[in-house]
């Protein structure tokens, strides 16, 4: 009997927990691993998260921006989306010893097979091993 919550892992859920849910202002630095790619930067509230990305999508298309503002999610579903994910504000991934820089973006919590507080530097090199 596998909801999906079984998948997460608890201390990362307590630490978002204790920080972005908790305060919808709070942001922490936060690395994890999905898939075998690294996802680095600042986590924020579901709220935060959602406001930058419609900002993005302002800037594109306003009346695409007014469209997904006129359609508000349930309170209840809310909760449960920033339950099941991490939210990022402007990550880097890492994948390929390649960095590749993104806009608000958020990761399934019962993806992430690693994770780490704090931010992977920006001017970090990144080789893969040598074949031998």
């Amino acid at each position: 009997m596998t909801d999906g919550k079984y998948d997460i892992d608890g201390r990362l859920a307590q630490l978002l927990a204790a920080t972005v849910r908790l305060d919808p202002d709070a942001t922490i630095e936060l690395t994890v691993v999905v898939d075998g790619t690294i996802i680095s930067g600042s986590v924020a509230s579901g709220q935060a998260w959602e406001r930058r990305q419609n900002d993005q999508i302002r800037v594109g298309s306003p009346a695409i921006a007014d469209a997904f503002a006129s359609v508000a999610s349930p309170a209840d579903e809310q909760k449960l989306n920033d339950d099941l994910y991490v939210h990022f504000l402007g990550p880097v991934l890492v994948t390929g010893g390649r960095q590749v820089r993104l806009q608000a973006t958020r990761v399934d919590l019962r993806k992430v097979a690693a994770w780490s507080i704090g931010r992977v530097p920006a001017d970090q090199e990144w080789h893969r091993p040598a074949n031998d």
